[in-house]
């Protein structure tokens, strides 16, 4: 009995290609992730707790300035860069906690999902492509 694959010297090549291509998709899931956490922070689904005169709308845009990406793109952080960004979340004594950071990664959490999904899905149509 012989079994012969059809392109099979093209599919092994994919294959040796395949660190390269999942590296290269991966990090730009990554990359989109952290950016959708930034919306998030940015956008009304913030869910401030502070009343309205003491905001002043630093903590939400300090995200910007809070992104860290690794060389090899699979490892990134984004979070808030002002000095009482953690008094808020944590709170003190005269400040109830407000975990911001919990309700920000569950609503960006969809979107982050679905840049993953693409990125798996794009993975195995370059490694099936001939």
């Amino acid at each position: 009995m012989s079994v012969n694959i059809k392109n099979l010297d093209a599919l092994r090549s994919n294959f040796s290609k395949a660190p390269a291509l999942t590296l290269k998709y991966l990090a730009s899931a990554t990359k989109a992730a952290i950016f959708e956490v930034e919306k998030q922070a940015i956008d009304s689904n913030f869910q401030f707790k502070t009343p309205r005169i003491k905001r002043t709308g630093m903590l939400s845009l300090s995200f910007a300035h809070g992104r860290r990406f690794e060389r090899n793109g699979l490892r990134a952080s984004i979070g808030p860069t002002v000095h009482y960004a953690p008094s808020v979340y944590f709170g003190t004594r005269s400040i109830r906690p407000n975990y911001y950071m919990d309700r920000i990664a569950r609503a960006a959490e969809p979107n982050v999902d679905t840049h993953f999904e693409k990125a798996a899905d794009l993975i195995v149509a370059a490694l099936a492509n001939t």
